[in-house]
């Protein structure tokens, strides 16, 4: 008698269509979406005001002690505040930033969200117009591929308080979206992307699967007009 003819495990046909199929994405706008009413930027002169010179080592007091007099109004635009700051000394805050706070004001819908894509088998990244390097611990915290955001000019070591290149919004996310999926090997216009702003409309339309997260009155327009998904984490 021969071997008994062993059976196909039923998932692996599953498995196999899924190896072969396109690699996706799920991109993820942070402030206003990830982050509800705030920014990277706005909380993270919260953890400076709240921080003040108790928890930080003795290096990281010293900026935070400078950092607590920078106006809250027009920091989106402006980095000056950045200005003579040691790059080296910021990315270590921006850890500490990170997991302290940050991620701490990311709604429990929005991380099942990414675990549900991460579950799928998508490739996850963020896109924002944060400074990358306060964002970038956010990277390893919520388990993601990559993180892109607005980068600041370093000379010598240290923060000129200009920008590296454009800020990350409006049609320059689409662009920093093409470049991470030749990087990270994925299909751009067969993924997924969530934003709130207006900006965002540029990245939402260049996906299969937009979806519109806590839409200010011309998104929320617009995504009823194209018949895009709207949700809402609070």
């Amino acid at each position: 008698m021969g071997q008994p003819r062993r059976s196909v495990p039923q998932n692996v046909p599953r498995l196999v269509a899924r190896l072969a199929s396109p690699v996706i994405a799920a991109l993820f706008d942070l402030d206003g979406t990830l982050l509800p009413d705030t920014s990277a930027e706005r909380e993270f002169i919260r953890f400076a005001l709240h921080t003040g010179q108790q928890t930080a080592p003795e290096a990281v007091r010293t900026f935070l002690s400078w950092v607590v007099h920078i106006p809250t109004r027009g920091v989106r635009s402006n980095k000056t505040y950045f200005g003579n700051v040691e790059m080296d000394l910021l990315a270590e805050t921006a850890e500490t930033f990170c997991r302290q706070q940050l991620t701490r004001r990311i709604p429990d819908q929005a991380q099942r969200l990414i675990a549900a894509h991460r579950t799928a088998g998508d490739c996850l990244g963020i896109v924002s117009g944060a400074p990358e390097i306060l964002i970038a611990p956010l990277r390893d915290l919520l388990d993601l591929d990559f993180v892109v955001g607005t980068k600041l000019t370093c000379e010598q070591g240290r923060l000129t308080g200009d920008l590296d290149g454009p800020r990350v919004s409006g049609r320059e996310k689409v662009r920093q979206a093409d470049q991470a999926a030749r990087t990270y090997e994925f299909d751009l216009r067969e993924s997924t992307a969530y934003g709130n702003a207006f900006d965002d409309r540029f990245l939402l339309a260049a996906v299969a699967r937009p979806v519109v997260v806590n839409p200010d009155i011309w998104l929320a327009r617009l995504a009823h007009q194209k018949g895009w998904p709207i949700c809402v984490f609070s």
